[in-house]
Order: structure tokens, then C-alpha cells, then sequence
């Protein structure tokens, strides 16, 4: 019997299908044997090298390390990626339907390594229309794969209508069986009111051409958390920055909280009125007492309770002084000195808050997930109405 495959897809990038599909198989695995249970990501956009220098999507990796799936192999999983210059190329190349054709077997080939499976969650990539240009949307590779379709919408009554009236067209035009949506990432309080307008009723009322097989697989509230960066990744994702410290050190993979640029003249600056646990600190590099002031308030919570960093910014040809430099490693501070324009660097930083990602040494962000989908996701529902045995 051919397995069951659930294709995730949502309404942008960054919303959330690798952290659902993680927690979907978390709950999957409380009640099937989990080497019945099988993922893959057909189209990547981000990629990740192995250690044995393989080319992977960076969600597959994930995966490979928090899914807890025995067998679970990465170079099978990640078919198709679109790293840069592809789409130029496929353009270029001189006959692109054939190329596509490649891609679709890629695509067929990984999905039949999994044959012996009985539900495979196929992770999508961007929203609907992504790969389209290479004939490879979310809406084409589900058909390709002959898959049920779930949808992440976002939260909000009008903005969740306002979003599935949009993609559930474009489905219906590419003739795809999307089977469920989950609204994702809700603030607690409000997923009641968001139950009583959005229903199953709702939704085959409203798009009757998916022939009234439409379900509401979740209201899921958002995980604390998720959203919030380590220094490990502000590190990594902000041009022109220095460590200053050891970044392999594990305070610089805990997730920071607030943002807190610090503009105060230094006679004001009062750090424990002003700076709370694990806030992310934003200041000039050429501001010295300041920043002595603020490391001594770090060494005062203690490293375990301190500031979660601090981001120094400065012009080019600026330098942070050798015993303020000493300073800061001797407190564990993570901090990340930036080179370059102070207000794109915060804007940059706030933008993280709105795209980060979990990472591989996520573990606590992880569990928090599992916990959230077990009081939230009701596995037996999803397994009836996807005939999942």
C-alpha cells in the first residue's frame, strides 16, 4: 500500500512549516512506529553541507537531527534545490522542459525511497507560487506527488480570510487537494474567538470546489521562544561582524529576548532599570563608559542570568579598545562588534525577529514545540481524516 503523503505549505516564507512539520511528527510518533513515519523536502531554497561535503536544504538537516526518525537520511530527502543563479540557469539552458523533467524525477525518486512508509510529510517551500517559474510550485510538486495538501494561514479573522481566499484559488486553478488548514502562531487568548468564526463549515462554504473535504487541523498558539535569535545567529547573519569572545561557547546559543537599543547619555544609563535577563543590547562602540556599565551589570546577574548579548556598532576604521575588549570577554558576554550604519544594523536585527529559524543546537526550542503540539495538535483526527492507518 502506497504511503500516505501530507504536503505542507504556507502563506510565506518563514511561517512555520518546518517547525509544524517537526511537531507533527512528534505527535505522529506517540502513536505509529516512527520508522513508518517519513519526511521530505522536495524543493529547498537554503542549504546546508554534510560532513561529507553533500549538499543538502537546511530544514532537511534540521530534521535529520530533532525528528527522531530511525533511517532517516539526508542526501535521499533534499531532491531539488534552488540555490543561486539556478533559476538563470534553467532559463539558459537551452531546453528547460526538459530540465524539469529532471527535476520532477529527482523529485518521484526521492519520494519512492520511501515507499515502505506509511505517511510521509512532505515539507513545501515559500508560499504556493514559489518554483513556478521552473514549473515546480508547491501546488505542482503536490500534484507531482500525488499529495493531500495542509496549509499554514496565519492568524486574525480578516487576515486569515484575506489569505485563503487568495491561495485556495490559486489551488483550486491548479487543480490540487488541499484537505486541511492550520492556523498557526496565535496569541493564546484570542484562538476562542478565532474557533468560533473559523470553521469547517467555514471553509467548504466558502470553497466548495474542493469538493467540502476541507478540515481545520489545529489552532496553534505561538511558541515563546521560537522567534527569538542567539548570538550565534546574529553572528551569522549580519555582515561585516566580529566576535568578540568564543562563539563556540554554549551562552551563545541561547535565545536572546527583547531588543534593547541603548541611546541614553552615560550620567542616565541606570542597566538594571533599563535592561532585563537575556535582552539583546544595541549600543556604540565608541560609547566606553556605557558599555563598562553594562558588562558590570552582566557580571552582577551572573552568566547564566546575564544579558543575553550586546551589539556594538561602529564606523569603518573605528576600534574597540584592547582593555574594554578584555573586559568583555572576561564577563562571558556575547557580544558581535558590526562595521558599518547603526540604524541598518538595528533594522536588520529586528528583521531577525521576524525570520529566525530554529537551529541545530535548538534542543530547548525543540521541546517547547512538542509540548505546544501535543496540547494542541489532535493526532487521531488528523490520522482518520488522512486515512492513516
Amino acid at each position: 500500500m502506497a504511503p500516505v503523503i501530507v504536503y505542507l505549505t504556507g502563506y510565506r516564507q518563514h511561517a512555520g512549516k518546518t517547525v509544524t512539520s517537526l511537531g507533527i511528527i512528534s505527535q505522529l510518533r506517540r502513536v505509529l512506529d516512527p520508522s513508518t513515519i517519513g519526511y521530505i523536502k522536495p524543493v529547498g531554497q537554503e542549504v546546508s553541507t554534510l560532513r561529507d561535503g553533500m549538499q543538502v536544504d537546511k530544514d532537511v538537516q534540521l530534521l535529520s537531527v530533532f525528528s527522531s526518525l530511525p533511517g532517516f537520511e539526508p542526501r535521499h530527502l533534499s531532491p531539488v534545490r534552488f540555490t543561486s543563479g539556478f533559476t538563470r540557469n534553467y532559463l539558459e539552458s537551452g531546453d528547460p522542459q526538459a530540465l524539469t523533467r529532471t527535476l520532477e524525477r529527482r523529485i518521484r525518486d526521492s519520494a519512492a525511497s520511501l515507499a515502505d512508509k506509511k505517511v510521509i510529510i512532505a515539507e513545501g517551500s515559500g508560499h504556493p507560487g514559489v518554483g513556478a517559474i521552473v514549473g515546480l510550485s508547491n501546488a505542482d510538486v503536490g500534484n507531482l506527488l500525488d499529495a493531500q495538501i495542509v496549509f499554514l494561514s496565519e492568524g486574525g479573522i480578516g487576515r486569515a480570510f484575506d489569505t485563503l481566499e487568495v491561495y485556495m484559488s490559486y489551488f483550486l486553478h491548479k487543480g490540487c487537494r488541499v484537505r486541511g488548514v492550520i492556523f498557526n502562531r496565535l496569541i493564546p487568548d484570542k484562538i476562542p474567538t478565532l474557533q468560533r468564526y473559523l470553521t469547517d463549515e467555514m471553509l467548504n462554504g466558502r470553497f466548495p470546489g474542493f469538493g467540502g473535504g476541507m478540515h481545520i487541523l489545529g489552532f496553534i498558539p505561538a511558541v515563546q521562544d521560537l522567534p527569538q535569535p542567539s548570538m550565534d545567529l546574529v553572528l551569522n547573519s549580519l555582515r561585516h561582524a566580529e566576535a568578540i569572545g568564543d562563539p563556540r561557547h554554549p551562552t551563545w546559543q541561547r535565545p536572546c529576548q527583547t531588543i534593547r537599543v541603548i541611546s541614553l547619555p552615560a550620567q542616565f544609563l541606570r542597566p538594571a532599570q533599563e535592561i532585563r535577563r537575556r535582552d539583546l543590547v544595541v549600543i556604540s562602540a565608541n560609547s566606553t563608559p556605557r558599555i563598562r556599565s553594562i558588562v558590570s551589570y552582566h557580571r552582577q546577574l551572573g552568566a547564566t542570568r546575564g544579558i543575553g548579548g550586546l551589539v556594538l556598532t561602529c564606523d569603518e576604521g573605528d576600534s574597540l579598545a584592547s582593555d574594554l575588549r578584555a573586559d568583555i570577554v572576561g564577563a562571558g558576554l556575547p557580544t558581535v562588534l558590526i562595521r558599518g550604519d547603526s540604524a541598518a544594523t538595528e533594522a536588520r536585527l529586528f528583521g531577525l525577529y521576524e525570520s529566525t529559524k530554529l537551529q541545530v543546537y535548538d534542543v530547548e526550542k525543540v521541546r517547547e514545540v512538542e509540548e505546544v503540539f501535543s496540547a494542541s495538535f489532535d493526532v487521531y483526527r488528523f490520522m482518520d481524516i488522512f486515512g492513516i492507518r
